[in-house]
C-alpha cells in the first residue's frame, strides 16, 4: 500500500517541485516493492552489463571532450545511469524485452557557462560528432517544463550504431533540475 502510494503521490509530487533525484529513488524504491521480480531481473541484467556500459560510454566521450576542447568550452561530462523503473516502462509502452530496449546508454553534458545558448552550440558539436535522431530531440529550454527544469534532450547514434541519450544543460540548470527551484 505503501509503495503504490509513493508511485502515485509523492513521486509525482517531486517531479513537480523538481526534485529529480528523489522523484528517481522513490520509484525505484516503490518499484522494487510493487514488482519484485521485474525489478530483480532488471537489475541483475543491469549488473551484468556494467563493465560493458561504461566501457562503451567512456568510448563514446572521447570524441566528443575533444571537439568541446577545441572549442574551448568549459564543461563536466559523464555517463548517467538509467533508473530502474524508467527502464521497466519503457520495455511496458513499448511492449518490449530488455534486450531490446536501445537507449539504455545516457550522457550529462554540464556547462560552466551562464549563456543558454551555449548549450545550442554544444548539441551542434555533438551532431557534427554522432548523427542526430531528429524526432528524439527536445528544447526544454526554450520551452522550460511546468516545474522549471530546462535541459536540451537528444538521442544520437554513438559507435556500433547504439542509441545515446544525452542532456546538455548549464550548471545552474543543473542544480535546479537536480534539487529543484529551492537550489
Amino acid at each position: 500500500r505503501m509503495a503504490k502510494e509513493t508511485l502515485e503521490i509523492y513521486a509525482p509530487f517531486a517531479h513537480r517541485f523538481g526534485l529529480a533525484k528523489i522523484k528517481w529513488e522513490l520509484e525505484d524504491l516503490a518499484f522494487k516493492y510493487l514488482n519484485p521480480i521485474a525489478y530483480e531481473d532488471i537489475a541483475h541484467k543491469l549488473k551484468a552489463r556494467r563493465k560493458e556500459r561504461e566501457s562503451y560510454i567512456k568510448k563514446f566521450i572521447e570524441p566528443v571532450e575533444k571537439q568541446l576542447r577545441a572549442e574551448e568550452m568549459k564543461f563536466e561530462i559523464e555517463g548517467r545511469p538509467k533508473h530502474l523503473y524508467s527502464i521497466y516502462n519503457k520495455m511496458v509502452n513499448r511492449n518490449k524485452p530488455f534486450d531490446e530496449v536501445y537507449d539504455l546508454f545516457a550522457v550529462r553534458i554540464v556547462l560552466d557557462t551562464d549563456i543558454m545558448n551555449d548549450c545550442f552550440t554544444v548539441y551542434g558539436i555533438l551532431s557534427s560528432v554522432y548523427k542526430p535522431i531528429p524526432e528524439r530531440f527536445k528544447d526544454y529550454i526554450s520551452l522550460p517544463k511546468k516545474n522549471g527544469y530546462q535541459s536540451i534532450h537528444g538521442t544520437v547514434i554513438g559507435p556500433d550504431g547504439k542509441m545515446v541519450e544525452v542532456q546538455i544543460r548549464t550548471r545552474a540548470m543543473h542544480e535546479i533540475a537536480e534539487q529543484g527551484v529551492a537550489a
